[in-house]
C-alpha cells in the first residue's frame, strides 16, 4: 500500500433521479479532486437510490431505467478518467430476470472491479431479499494506491467477508451503505452498532476499514449517516453527523498499516487450512435435508 488520500460523500440521492444524483455526483467528484484525494467512496445505490423496487415489475420501465442507470455508469468512468480520480460507486445492475444491488470501483476512467452484493438484508424493516438476486464472490481490486476489499452494508455484517478479502490482500475495507431507521431516535443506537463492527473488523483484520452511509428520507426511511473511518488500531481518524448530507477527506497512511501488521501478525497467523476443512462440512451439513442433519 501506498498513502492514500480518500474523500467519503454521505450523500442523498433522490429516488429513481439518475440524472440529478449523476450531477451530485460529479459535484463531489470536482470537491475531492479540488482537496487532493485520489478515491471518492458513495454510499450504497447513490447513483438511484434505494427502493427502487417500484420499477422492477414494469417490463417497459424497467428497462427505461436500466439504460439510463447503464449510461450515468459510461459517464462517471467518462468524467473519472478526465478528473484523474477514482470513484467507488454503487448502483443496481440489471441482468436478464436478476437485479442486482452492485459497487464498482473506476479507476481512472476503467472499470476495475464490480461486487454484487453477497449477503442481501432480510430482517426487520428490510426485504431486499424480494427484489434482489444476492452475488456470489467476494471482490478485492487492487490498484496502484492499495488493494481494496468491497463490501455493500449488509455484508460487512458477516465476518466472514472482511476476514477472507483481507487474506486475498485486501488493506482496506471499503463499505457503501445505506441503512436506515423509522424513528430518528434509533439514529444512536444504530449507529453505535455500526461503528462497533467497523472497530471491530480493523482492529482483528489489521486493515482500513472506510465506511459510507448514504443519508436523507425515502417515505418512512431515515437514512442513518454516520459515514466513518477506522485506522487498523480500531481508532476513528473521520466521523460525519448523523442524517445530514457531509464530506470529509482522509489520509491513510501506509506505514501505519505497515506498522500495526509488524507488531500484530494476524492474518499471517490465520489457520486457511483449517477453515477450508470446517467451511466444507459446514455447507455440507447446512445442505442435507433436515432429516439427516445430525
Amino acid at each position: 500500500m501506498k498513502d492514500l488520500s480518500v474523500s467519503i460523500a454521505q450523500m442523498a440521492p433522490t429516488l429513481l433521479d439518475v440524472s440529478r444524483n449523476l450531477e451530485k455526483i460529479r459535484l463531489f467528484m470536482k470537491e475531492a479532486v479540488s482537496s487532493g484525494s485520489q478515491l471518492l467512496v458513495l454510499p450504497e445505490m447513490a447513483l438511484t437510490g434505494y427502493g427502487i423496487e417500484g420499477v422492477l415489475a414494469d417490463g417497459h420501465s424497467r428497462a427505461a431505467f436500466a439504460a439510463e442507470t447503464g449510461h450515468a455508469v459510461r459517464e462517471l468512468r467518462a468524467d473519472s478518467g478526465r478528473l484523474g480520480l477514482d470513484i467507488v460507486v454503487s448502483y443496481p445492475i440489471f441482468s436478464k430476470n436478476r437485479v442486482f444491488i452492485a459497487a464498482e470501483y473506476i479507476g481512472r476512467g476503467k472499470r476495475l472491479a464490480v461486487h454484487r452484493k453477497v449477503n442481501l438484508c432480510n430482517y426487520a424493516h428490510y426485504t431486499e431479499h424480494l427484489h434482489f438476486t444476492a452475488g456470489d464472490r467476494l471482490t478485492v481490486v487492487r490498484t496502484e494506491q492499495a488493494a481494496c476489499g468491497l463490501l455493500v452494508c449488509e455484508d460487512f455484517w458477516h465476518a466472514a467477508n472482511g476476514i477472507v478479502e483481507t487474506l486475498y490482500g485486501a488493506e482496506i475495507l471499503v463499505v457503501p451503505s445505506a441503512p436506515c431507521v423509522r424513528d430518528q431516535s434509533h439514529g444512536p443506537i444504530s449507529i453505535a452498532r455500526w461503528e462497533l463492527l467497523s472497530r471491530s473488523a480493523a482492529f482483528l483484520q489489521t486493515s482500513y476499514v472506510v465506511l459510507v452511509s448514504r443519508a436523507g428520507q425515502e417515505g418512512d426511511n431515515t437514512f442513518l449517516g454516520g459515514s466513518h473511518v477506522v485506522s487498523p488500531e480500531g481508532e476513528f481518524i473521520c466521523r460525519l453527523p448523523l442524517f445530514e448530507e457531509g464530506m470529509a477527506q482522509v489520509n491513510l497512511q501506509a506505514a501505519s498499516l505497515r506498522e500495526v501488521r509488524r507488531q500484530r501478525p494476524l492474518l499471517e497467523n490465520e489457520r486457511v487450512d483449517l477453515y477450508k476443512k470446517f467451511f466444507a462440512e459446514v455447507a455440507s451439513e447446512m445442505q442435507a435435508p433436515v432429516r439427516d442433519r445430525k
